[in-house]
């Protein structure tokens, strides 16, 4: 079971997604508008890969925890590296500001929760 506050800011990362692609949609282009989703999406799947690797730890102890954990951080990495490969290599007109802007927005409303929590 994914905790709810992990849920509450996966479900703000891909919220502040779609506010930036809608906001490029309507002030720019089409492929502003795919580079930022691109990034965006980066940013909160791989967040959502890693609740659900981090939260089924294998047994109750703090060590099973901690173990948990690391897994998830281990495969969020790894996601977060195959999706930037496959963007980069698959999707020849990505325009890098957009992509990287709501890349590191989504990674912004996780350490703001942290902050504000």
């Amino acid at each position: 079971m994914i905790n709810r506050k992990i849920l509450r800011i996966i479900g703000l990362q891909a919220s502040l997604t779609l506010l930036i692609v809608l906001g490029f949609l309507v002030f720019s282009d089409r492929v502003s508008a795919v580079s930022s989703a691109l990034g965006g999406s980066i940013g909160f799947l791989t967040g959502l890969a890693y609740a659900l690797r981090s939260s089924s730890p294998r047994g109750v102890t703090p060590r099973h925890w901690l173990q948990a954990q690391y897994a998830g951080e281990r495969f969020k990495f790894v996601m977060t590296v195959i999706l930037f490969s496959a963007t980069f290599a698959l999707y020849r007109p990505l325009r890098l500001p957009e992509f990287f802007l709501t890349y590191i927005a989504t990674l912004l409303v996780y350490f703001a929760a942290l902050l504000l929590d």
